[in-house]
């Protein structure tokens, strides 16, 4: 038997980008540490897709690209009051139209500026040199002088990426089933499916394909949560279909990082929120929340926040807000993409983490918080209770008036910040992607039997 990890997402993700999100995370370490257990020993593999199969690739050559493509010396970008740019004779003439002819006309210069940007960067990455400093990889950098996989009975293919971004055709699973392989995904969240208002079309769309086509051909579903097994069996149900009780995968870190000093980047007194901007992590109520702390406290005792993390999709509004609140005089501040070091240093100097989502398939930036030793305050929705634990403070992120009294109890009550972090201290044990890739090897290891999830012949 053989187990084969397809890592498709990963090389097109970083063919675009140098910043890994959660699940890009996930996917990465998780096969780093299967590569050091067991890539000696031949029964694990690792593979790209191809136009009628899939090719063997080396991944210690992909894990160099990845790694030399996050290094990208990149300087920290803190835009913490961007200033709007300059109004133009058009635009001031343009606020004289009627409003029926404003909003399209509005609406036409924003989607040029996106589509002059988009170019600038097509431009960009087409025309930077190979080898250059933080180039992005490639596909067939990595493959191995073989011909494409035949896979054998009892063979896994396993993906634990976004696999709804690139879906297999209908050919390919035939063919796999037909060899006698198995397949085994990662659900990493519902959100598509779940809060399509949270999404882009595109990808509400592919999900759903994804959930109600692919999954059900897999013999082995994998989840971060029990939270999110609860939520991927309940749709599938709800659709007529039944699958086997997913596994879980506990989701790794580096461990307990080091408190060694570093000068901080930034002022204190300040707390940090992790994550991509975008609407289910509730930047926008965090910005209700802060402009609620600074008209019912002194202006001193209300500590800087942090935004931390690349920009999403459906935040112009938001992010069309804060420059219209000047940021809050610069009580609000952004990181955008940091790198390793700059993340490492923010966690080690802030007061504690705010992770105020709506809906989480994990909420790594919790188990991140704890690692570096600090405390949360944290929703209580979905899975995040789940990373958490007793560590954190918790409220309900649709309760604006509870949230700013949880954050303004531990502010005016840092005893209570000391005694969670001691508890951090004496009681957490960080997870290892160690342990996540142990916990995935035994349950392909415990599936004897191909096919446990009854197969259906996918629609041609």
């Amino acid at each position: 038997m053989t187990i084969w990890f397809d890592a498709e997402d990963l090389i097109q993700f970083f063919q675009t980008a140098t910043r890994p999100t959660g699940i890009q995370r996930f996917s990465f370490e998780t096969y780093r540490a299967l590569w050091r257990q067991a890539g000696a020993t031949g029964t694990l593999r690792f593979c790209r897709r191809a136009k009628s199969g899939f090719k063997p690739i080396h991944f210690p050559a992909l894990e160099a690209g990845i790694l030399a493509a996050a290094d990208a010396k990149t300087p920290a970008r803190f835009s913490s009051i961007p200033q709007p740019p300059r109004e133009t004779r058009l635009a001031i003439a343009a606020r004289r139209l009627p409003l029926h002819y404003r909003l399209p006309l509005g609406a036409m210069a924003r989607a040029g500026l996106a589509a002059t940007a988009a170019s600038r960067d097509l431009c960009r990455a087409v025309l930077r040199p190979r080898g250059a400093p933080g180039n992005r990889i490639g596909g067939h950098q990595f493959d191995l002088p073989a011909p494409a996989i035949a896979f054998t009975p009892d063979d896994w293919l396993v993906n634990l990426g976004a696999s709804w971004v690139c879906p297999y055709p209908p050919k390919l699973l035939t063919s796999l089933h037909s060899q006698g392989a198995r397949l085994a995904l990662l659900a990493h969240d519902l959100i598509p499916e779940l809060y399509p208002e949270w999404c882009t079309p595109g990808t509400v769309r592919d999900f759903s394909n994804w959930l109600h086509t692919m999954v059900p051909q897999t013999s082995l579903m994998f989840t971060v949560s029990r939270h999110t097994a609860q939520d991927l069996s309940a749709c599938l149900q709800k659709h007529g279909t039944t699958i086997a009780p997913p596994a879980i995968l506990p989701t790794g870190s580096h461990g307990r990082m080091s408190q060694a000093a570093t000068a901080p980047l930034l002022p204190s007194p300040y707390i940090l929120m992790v994550g991509t901007i975008e609407v289910r992590k509730n930047h926008a109520g965090m910005l209700r929340l802060w402009r609620r702390l600074l008209a019912t406290m002194p202006e001193a005792s209300v500590p800087t926040l942090v935004f931390a993390g690349k920009t999403g999709w459906l935040t112009a509004d938001l992010l069309q807000q804060l420059a219209n609140a000047n940021w809050l005089g610069g009580k609000i501040r952004f990181i955008d993409s940091p790198s390793e070091t700059t993340l490492a240093n923010l966690y080690q100097h802030c007061l504690f983490t705010l992770f105020p989502s709506f809906y989480e398939g994990w909420g790594l930036p919790v188990t991140e918080s704890l690692c570096f030793g600090k405390t949360a305050v944290i929703s209580n929705r979905a899975s995040i209770p789940e990373a958490g634990q007793s560590f954190c403070t918790y409220f309900d992120p649709e309760n604006l008036t509870e949230a700013a009294a949880t954050i303004r109890a531990l502010l005016e009550n840092p005893q209570q910040v000391a005694r969670l972090e001691q508890h951090i201290a004496a009681r957490f044990t960080p997870p290892t992607w160690d342990a996540t890739a142990d916990a995935l090897l035994n349950h392909l290891g415990t599936q004897k039997q191909p096919g446990t999830i009854p197969v259906r012949a996918p629609a041609q």
